[in-house]
């Protein structure tokens, strides 16, 4: 045998033999047009599915807002999310929480101890920084100082210069301090949502300076975590048709960016939505994805009743998802409450409809912690476990001890004042109303983030009758 093919078939063999061990730490799968490697570490899309650290991995993710729960149960939530049979989180940050004052940045110490809990407790984040997040919060999580005089001609959720620099200090602080959070940094933020529901508000198909301003979310936030984390968006479940994926992505068949849907769903709605998904992303880049599965809803001041569902409902919602073997997250795991003034407001049917302080939600964890109870009496909390369980196995992690509930008893209330005679002490802003105007300075104007105005008048009516009329804006 001449001594150089014997060579060259030695160093062929190492060769193979090298491949076979190096292809041996990875998984190959198949998209529709070829195989495509699985890294062994990370969180990625691959093969129309979501791989963990080289296995596959369905999201099994619940909303929880930390806004609306106070920091000493921060972990006693996550942990009922886990016993339901969550695998997940999901969180929006509301910019205004932490921004109520332009310039001047607070409260990130609870964005940062919630990530340490839900890494400590083993459940990845499906992180929604919006700047836009809805969630029936105080004008959907932006500040009131946007609206204030020295930024007139603002437009909101579109690229315009004076909204864009807002959004940029805010989001480059806020990415700043998460980045490090990251699942490839041993962090458990494993996905991030650009904007919020987009296509229910802008037109990226139709509108350059729509798509110019998610392009721009999504390159700010790729500017701090690269592609450590998996991007998305949602769209679909809001008006009285879906909102159409073009519509609220620009980015069609670009595989940086997973678009997902939402609503309620059924059987059929289940599939028609996710074949939309399919052919709206980049072919094996598409896993069954419902980013907000709506499992209850919100009440308003007026509202007759509240707007509860009944288990059986909401176990066949979430068995639907559940059998189309797709990764979901129950809108709301746990709703909590919206404190002081934060709670939001829609408009239905040409009405404003404020939302009341409860934000329970008929979801499946109580605004109290206490498994909820459906419009037909069933248990919430076991009608969602059950519907899992009966694909993915009962939770490994037991339910946490229901916490304790004491009676305060009567109190007696000794003390009082009155309100007019302390309105200097409550008093946040004091402008004198030019005479002749023909209407009275709003909130914007009067730079007044919420709650009340006192609109009043100090001298003679030479009237005998004097008429008030208010309109809605």
């Amino acid at each position: 045998e001449h001594p150089r093919v014997a060579n060259a078939v030695s160093l062929c063999s190492v060769m193979r033999y090298l491949g076979i061990v190096a292809l041996s730490l990875f998984h190959a799968c198949r998209t529709d047009d070829a195989y495509s490697v699985v890294p062994p570490t990370g969180f990625v899309v691959e093969g129309d599915n979501f791989w963990k650290d080289g296995e596959l991995f369905t999201l099994r993710s619940g909303n929880l807002h930390y806004f609306r729960v106070p920091r000493a149960y921060y972990r006693d939530r996550i942990q009922r999310m886990k016993a339901l049979g969550l695998n997940s989180v999901s969180i929006y940050v509301a910019w205004n929480y932490h921004e109520e004052v332009e310039g001047q940045i607070t409260r990130m110490e609870e964005i940062t101890e919630f990530l340490e809990i839900a890494k400590a407790e083993e459940m990845l984040v499906l992180f929604r920084p919006g700047p836009y997040i809805c969630a029936e919060w105080e004008f959907g999580g932006l500040p009131a100082w946007l609206l204030w005089e020295d930024k007139a001609g603002i437009k909101l959720r579109t690229y315009e210069p004076t909204y864009i620099a807002a959004v940029d200090n805010w989001l480059n602080a806020l990415f700043s301090t998460v980045s490090k959070y990251s699942y490839a940094k041993g962090g458990p933020i494993a996905l991030l949502q650009i904007e919020n529901e987009f296509g229910s508000f802008g037109n990226c198909r139709n509108n350059t300076d729509d798509a110019k301003y998610m392009k721009h979310l999504l390159d700010l936030a790729t500017s701090h975590f690269g592609r450590e984390v998996v991007y998305t968006t949602v769209d679909g479940g809001e008006g009285k048709r879906p909102a159409e994926l073009e519509q609220g992505s620009p980015f069609k068949g670009d595989a940086r960016v997973l678009a997902t849907v939402d609503g309620r769903c059924s059987d059929v709605e289940c599939a028609l939505r996710f074949e939309g998904q399919k052919l709206f992303n980049t072919p094996g880049k598409s896993p069954k994805m419902w980013s907000e599965l709506w499992v209850g809803w919100f009440t308003a001041w007026r509202d007759s009743h509240p707007a509860n569902v009944s288990a059986s409902q909401v176990r066949n919602w979430v068995r639907s998802i559940v059998d189309a073997n797709a990764s979901f997250s129950l809108y709301m795991a746990h709703g909590g409450t919206s404190f002081g003034f934060w709670s939001g407001a829609n408009a239905w049917w040409g009405h404003y409809c404020p939302d009341i302080t409860s934000y329970d939600y008929s979801a499946p964890i109580s605004e109290g912690g206490d498994h909820n109870v459906g419009l037909d009496g069933g248990d919430l909390f076991s009608a969602v476990q059950d519907a899992i369980a009966l694909n993915h196995g009962p939770p490994t992690f037991p339910e946490p001890k229901a916490i304790e509930k004491v009676a305060y008893g009567q109190v007696r209330l000794t003390e009082s004042a009155f309100l007019f005679e302390n309105l200097e002490n409550l008093i946040s802003c004091d402008k004198v109303v030019p005479e002749h105007v023909t209407r009275l300075p709003s909130f914007e104007e009067l730079r007044h983030h919420y709650g009340f105005v006192l609109y009043s008048f100090d001298g003679d009516i030479d009237a005998r009758h004097l008429s008030i009329t208010a309109e809605e804006a």
